[in-house]
């Protein structure tokens, strides 16, 4: 039988341990308190990588934006499955207000104003199996304005039928016209060509094309082509009853923001399609005015002399909700500067007058010449932009719009309309 004081003492040593062992561990989990506070301090859980369902997105400079202290961030998108995913890139919480461009690969893939509001800026963004795209989004607050935010990318679940898959699955695309672009009149159904712009790959339509047709607000609407962005661009069917100038004879102004016909279509908009605004797309278009010192405008050189057009603006751009065609549209639609057309889509016989595109075709200090097409469906470059004459407006719907309908005249594309 051992003591009755050793096996006090041995208790008491065991008691003495399991105090300390106790001591440590409250100072160890202290301890890692105060790193995990510290930690939290230091590290950003916005700069964390996400993993939503089979995309992986890195948002290297973080998911909240100040326009005081990051004029510019970078995002990269990883798609780790075997098949093509899709994603919206969204704006939360934004407050001040700006402008933003959002680029990858060095292109801008959409730009606009940004203010006090949650927004989807980009939505139904394929990414192919196994790819990876860094975007830039740069940022430039108002004056005396912070722009401040949080970017988030969703993983799209159910890929939505958009218009342009629409398109696409109506009409077989050719990589190729039956007719040579810039030089040849197209009066035949060419259909649906791919091509590109400066935003991605592109398809536009050529020559008699039965199935283009979409009506929205009862205005009869010609589809233009599918922009690089998803986007689609529709011209009017017909001119605007009233006719108007591009700029007013004792100020010449070639930007397009400030002619009279952009005034105009504002107001025409605004009493036709301000119940539609959620459906238009905020895009750019293509003001090509530029010219040499002696004033020979590239876009005469190009298209008269050269017959080269493309859907890459080669000049000043602009973002707007509408707008008018350019030149180089008109040429890849199956127009001519050296003969009539009155088979082409873009032909109307219930149009008398000349309609005027945004691009610049001859001037001076004091004049410019916009390209016009005359009621015969021919390019012309000999008309003064100080005359009136008829507008055609153009507007771009929005990339995840839903349609019913074939197309045709008598079945066109209707938007579904929550």
């Amino acid at each position: 039988m051992k003591p009755v004081t050793l096996v006090k003492l041995k208790m008491k040593k065991t008691y003495k341990a399991f105090l300390t062992f106790i001591g440590f561990l409250i100072i160890g989990v202290s301890s890692l308190g105060i790193l995990y506070l510290f930690y939290d301090k230091v590290i950003d859980p916005s700069n964390d990588i996400e993993v939503n369902g089979a995309l992986s997105i890195n948002y290297i400079d973080g998911k909240s934006f100040n326009s005081e202290k990051n004029k510019q961030i970078k995002f990269s998108i990883s798609n780790s499955s075997e098949e093509v995913q899709y994603y919206n890139i969204v704006f939360l919480k934004v407050r001040g207000s700006g402008s933003y461009q959002l680029l990858y690969n060095d292109s801008v893939v959409m730009n606009g104003s940004l203010e006090t509001i949650d927004e989807v800026i980009t939505d139904s963004v394929s990414i192919d199996a196994l790819e990876t795209k860094v975007y830039t989004l740069e940022l430039e607050s108002s004056e005396n304005e912070i722009l401040k935010g949080l970017l988030n990318v969703r993983l799209q679940k159910g890929k939505v039928e958009t218009f342009a898959d629409v398109i696409l699955k109506n009409n077989s695309a050719s990589e190729n016209p039956l007719t040579k672009v810039g030089t040849d009149i197209a009066v035949e159904n060419e259909g649906l060509i791919k091509s590109s712009d400066d935003i991605g790959v592109s398809y536009y339509f050529r020559g008699n094309i039965p199935n283009n047709y979409v009506k929205i607000n009862d205005l009869l609407w010609r589809i233009v082509r599918i922009n690089g962005d998803g986007t689609i661009r529709l011209i009017l069917n017909d001119a605007i009853k009233n006719t108007i100038n591009y700029y007013n004879a004792s100020e010449l102004k070639t930007d397009f923001s400030d002619s009279s016909i952009y005034s105009y279509l504002n107001s025409w908009f605004e009493e036709n399609l301000r119940n539609y605004l959620k459906y238009i797309a905020n895009t750019r278009y293509c003001n090509d005015v530029s010219h040499d010192d002696a004033y020979n405008y590239l876009n005469y050189t190009r298209i008269v002399t050269n017959k080269i057009p493309t859907l890459n603006c080669l000049s000043n751009s602009i973002t707007s909700k509408l707008g008018i065609l350019s030149i180089d549209e008109v040429i890849l639609a199956g127009a001519s500067p050296d003969k009539s057309n009155s088979e082409y889509y873009l032909y109307n016989a219930s149009l008398t007058d000349s309609w005027f595109t945004m691009s610049g075709a001859k001037g001076s200090d004091t004049s410019l010449n916009l390209f016009m097409i005359d009621q015969n469906g021919k390019v012309r470059s000999d008309i003064a932009g100080s005359t009136y004459h008829s507008i055609r407006p153009v507007i771009n719907l929005v990339k995840n719009t839903e349609v019913t309908g074939s197309g045709t005249l008598e079945d066109p594309y209707l938007l579904k309309e929550e």
